[in-house]
């Protein structure tokens, strides 16, 4: 896993701000009271991000890492709604699209 994330340019800067000094890899999901570890369910965040993590942060993590994944990754964890998450994170981080000309909210 190690060798996948250091070839892998998504781990090269954070998440958050896009610095691409200080990275490490945040740990976004536990399950059954282990890490996820899983390349799907890590992130690359700042260092001090990932330190002194507030809620926001963490929830944003989540969202990215949530989407990086496949159904056939929720389906090794199977007593979590993996969909039910993906569509409230989705429903508050992604942007809106408004349709030229009309000014309403896809």
């Amino acid at each position: 896993m190690r060798l996948e994330i250091s070839t892998d340019p998504f781990f090269r800067q954070c998440v958050i701000t896009g610095d691409t000094k200080n990275v490490s890899i945040e740990h976004c999901w536990i399950y059954g009271g282990k890490q996820i570890n899983e390349i799907w369910a890590m992130v690359p965040l700042r260092r001090d991000l990932n330190v002194n993590m507030e809620a926001d942060v963490k929830e944003k993590c989540r969202w990215i890492s949530i989407n990086r994944a496949a159904p056939a990754d929720f389906a090794k964890y199977p007593k979590f709604n993996w969909e039910q998450t993906k569509r409230y994170l989705n429903g508050k981080y992604s942007p809106k699209i408004i349709k030229p000309g009309q000014g309403k909210l896809i």
